[in-house]
């Protein structure tokens, strides 16, 4: 902590996170006195905008034993001591619009006094980039909980900023106060199918909305948020049956996607025409489910979207293949919890499409990619080098080959050596491949000194997937 007892202290330039008021209060409760002249001062703050001039003569009395002291410094053990139930009652009291934004602004707060600060800001029924207050608020969240920032500091300064952060946000209290902001959508030009457009279809999707927020949108009955909020992966039952009971065919539908479909109302889902193929695709199958479906009467379309649903186990695959139909079959060799047994099966039938298939597989043992790489089969090869987890020996294999539509997919391969992206990098024709490969951007980020940490965030970068 820093002494400030019975010394003088003198104030340059301007603070961000205090002004020369709060300075002058801060020093009162700490016995210190605020001077004109920095002649006779036993502290010199450094604030912001300080002059030239007075930066070297500050250095100059530094030598001299005089204490010069950052505003950084003062800003930050300002906000560690300041009593904050206190400003939060003054603020609920005064309102006072400034003392808000400015103490948003403060980095040293923690995200959770930030939050209820940010409770006492009053929106004016205004956009929020409509107006500078709303706009520098609105900053501030996004500077504060967006990652993408890491990767792009314009971000915070971007419209988009505070879609994102509705976005990926964990916290339920801040997902409340953007719920309750004035109202804001994207544009849906570059927006994929079935995005959320506005904050409060963001809200209504992420699984860390709270369940009063949950209940008000169901209760706002806006069809828009609630297809999201069927979506929702963390919703009550009492909201999921609530939302069964509208009968809405897209509802109902995302409901299902969204794996909120309770035991009990399976055998009336598998009745309906119109949503049965989503169903076998999307439910979560658990045992329990898995035999309630394959003991009803399902036609070879039925068992083809059933095929498809990637939460498949072992087991279940093994006796899905029991069926033996074509299409079924494909989808299963595809599926990283074949049994290794079957795929060998399939193999030894020498069938062309079964071969294809397989080479999309992205579990198999390196003997079987060896294997499959021996057929020396056009289309099997093409497979490979689209297969993330084809091994590296023989994606150097297949790129020897020379064959553009082979390194056209090593471009894009996660698993390519970095010496073969790099030679293809210079290839106008891979280049945006390669400049979109995962392992191509991190060998970039480790050439320029950037480190991954442990959530997959960087110092200066970050990758965030939308929807």
């Amino acid at each position: 902590m820093i002494e400030f007892k019975n010394k003088n202290i003198f104030f340059s330039g301007r603070g961000e996170k205090i002004d020369k008021d709060e300075l002058l209060k801060y020093c009162i409760q700490n016995e210190a006195t605020i001077i004109d002249t920095f002649e006779n001062a036993d502290i010199i703050i450094q604030g912001y905008m300080t002059p030239n001039h007075l930066e070297d003569t500050f250095y100059l009395l530094s030598k001299d034993g005089i204490t010069i002291i950052t505003i950084e410094e003062i800003e930050k053990e300002f906000s560690k001591y300041l009593d904050i139930d206190s400003i939060l009652m003054a603020l609920k009291i005064s309102k006072d619009k400034e003392r808000i934004i400015k103490l948003l602004k403060n980095r040293y707060f923690n995200d959770d006094i930030f939050i209820k600060i940010l409770k006492y800001y009053d929106w004016n029924n205004i956009g929020l980039y409509d107006d500078d207050d709303n706009r520098d608020v609105t900053t501030s969240i996004t500077q504060r909980f967006c990652s993408l920032i890491e990767s792009n500091h314009n971000i915070q300064y971007s419209p988009i900023g505070i879609y994102y952060t509705a976005l990926e946000s964990t916290n339920p209290n801040l997902l409340e106060i953007i719920f309750n902001m004035p109202p804001y959508s994207i544009s849906d030009k570059n927006a994929k199918k079935n995005q959320p457009l506005t904050l409060k279809e963001v809200v209504a999707l992420n699984p860390n909305t709270p369940k009063p927020v949950l209940m008000q949108i169901y209760k706002n009955n806006n069809f828009e948020e609630l297809k999201f909020l069927a979506l929702n992966k963390s919703l009550p039952k009492m909201l999921i049956s609530k939302l069964y009971d509208l009968n809405n065919q897209q509802i109902l539908t995302n409901l299902i996607i969204g794996d909120n479909i309770e035991t009990k109302r399976i055998d009336s889902i598998i009745q309906d025409t119109n949503l049965k193929s989503t169903f076998l695709k999307s439910i979560t199958l658990t045992d329990e489910i898995f035999e309630k479906i394959i003991s009803s009467s399902l036609t070879k379309l039925d068992y083809f979207s059933l095929s498809l649903n990637n939460t498949l186990t072992t087991a279940q695959i093994e006796k899905l293949f029991e069926k033996n139909i074509d299409n079924v079959n494909i989808n299963l060799l595809k599926n990283e919890n074949c049994p290794l047994k079957k795929i060998e099966e399939f193999l030894l039938l020498k069938d062309k499409i079964y071969n294809i298939t397989i080479a999309h597989n992205n579990n198999l043992t390196e003997e079987l990619y060896q294997k499959l790489f021996s057929l020396d089969d056009f289309d099997v090869d093409l497979s490979l080098c689209f297969n993330h987890a084809t091994p590296p020996s023989i994606i150097q294999k297949l790129y020897n080959k020379q064959n553009d539509s082979f390194n056209e997919a090593i471009s894009q391969n996660q698993n390519t050596p970095i010496n073969i992206l790099m030679q293809l990098q210079i290839d106008s024709r891979y280049h945006s491949g390669v400049s979109n490969n995962e392992t191509y951007k991190e060998f970039s980020r480790n050439s320029l000194g950037i480190i991954q940490d442990n959530n997959n965030k960087f110092k200066r970068n970050t990758y965030m997937d939308t929807i």
